[in-house]
């Protein structure tokens, strides 16, 4: 059987696709100190349920995919230009989220691929760890950008910008404002940051 590999040199518009990884959740450790967690509004609670009903509908991920992806993040994870790789819902697909020309390393890892995947290397607009940092310093950094309290961020899985969730929209400004704010508090105004009300940070045990 013939391999099917592409090398997208544009950028692409994805569907259908669910991430598998560059998601982070605070999970408590036994015995450890209090984490934090974000409390979210009622609605995005049900389009949570909504989006996990359908997932856990999905096909499973076999085990000879699910091994070559481990090998995969294990072997990449660290490299400034490796972003988050994702694969269709019919299971028939990986898009691996890459910034500047392949290396040698990742096309033998794309060579090694189980025969039945087509495997898609999507450019990406900004180097992923680069967006990685930005979005710790927009939500580390108190006061970035005054009168706003951040409750969460994380890069889009495209690598094209980040999302900050903030905890209330301030009286008076637009979220659009706000985006244009933080990008020139991180003194990166090409970066594009799309800023979305989030809810409440509050500790997790009470």
């Amino acid at each position: 059987m013939t391999r099917r590999r592409r090398l997208v040199l544009a950028g692409i518009g994805l569907c259908a696709v669910v991430a598998l990884s560059g998601c982070a959740a605070a999970v408590p450790l036994p015995g450890g100190p209090p984490v934090e967690a974000e409390i979210l509004p009622l609605d995005d609670s049900l389009v949570i349920k909504d989006q996990l009903r359908e997932e856990l509908a999905l096909p499973p991920v076999d085990l000879e995919t699910m091994q070559w992806l481990d090998r995969l993040q294990g072997e990449l994870t660290g490299d400034a230009n490796f972003g988050s790789p994702s694969i269709s819902k019919d299971r028939s697909t990986i898009t691996i989220i890459w910034y500047g020309t392949p290396s040698a390393r990742l096309e033998e890892l794309v060579a090694a691929a189980p025969e039945k995947l087509t495997v898609v290397i999507q450019p990406a607009v900004f180097r992923p760890a680069e967006l990685n940092e930005l979005t710790q310093r927009a939500v580390t950094i108190p006061g970035l950008v005054p009168g706003v309290h951040v409750a969460m961020g994380s890069p889009a899985p495209d690598a094209s910008g980040i999302t900050i969730g903030i905890v209330e929209l301030p009286a008076g400004r637009t979220l659009e404002q706000l985006g244009t704010a933080f990008a020139q508090a991180l003194h990166r105004p090409d970066v594009p940051i799309t800023v979305e009300v989030s809810g409440t940070v509050v500790p997790i045990n009470g």
